[in-house]
């Protein structure tokens, strides 16, 4: 019979656990694509940007669950390299974000890092475990954002 987990103990809290593996995971996926002189959160970025012709900043930040002041560090080195451009802004303006051809040309060459990164973490976790933690992760996400 299996001992009652400790909720109260630090070593079982979700937040601190969820947090742990999330460096872990990302400094996996970092070693892979620092190569092509991105990072993990920066490509994220430039794969949601080509996803759609514009984005404005408030429904990126929204889409990628990021606070605006995060976005905005994570958008400057992008925007300076030429890869994303803005337009709008000042006080209370609406910002459009773009990915740049220059963008679109990165990502072709960092897709293969990402593979690598993707089939080496779901290799490990077994991609039904996977799948099966993917659907956890978003029934909980929704259900404590309610």
């Amino acid at each position: 019979m299996s001992e009652a987990l400790n909720m109260s103990a630090v070593e079982n809290c979700v937040c601190f656990n969820l947090r742990w593996v999330t460096r872990a995971v990302t400094q996996h996926y970092d070693a892979e694509m620092r190569r092509h002189g991105i990072r993990p959160t920066q490509g994220t970025i430039l794969l949601s940007l080509s996803a759609k012709e514009t984005w404005s900043m408030a429904d990126l930040s929204e889409w990628l669950g990021l606070e605006r002041t995060t976005l905005v560090r994570n958008l400057r080195p992008l925007q300076r390299d030429g890869l994303v451009q803005s337009v709008g802004g000042g006080h209370g303006n609406r910002v459009e974000l773009a990915i740049t051809a220059k963008g679109r040309e990165q990502i072709e060459k960092l897709i293969p890092a990402w593979k690598a990164a993707q089939c080496a973490a779901v290799k490990t976790l077994g991609e039904k475990r996977w799948s099966e933690i993917l659907s956890d992760l978003e029934t909980a996400a929704l259900a404590l954002n309610n």
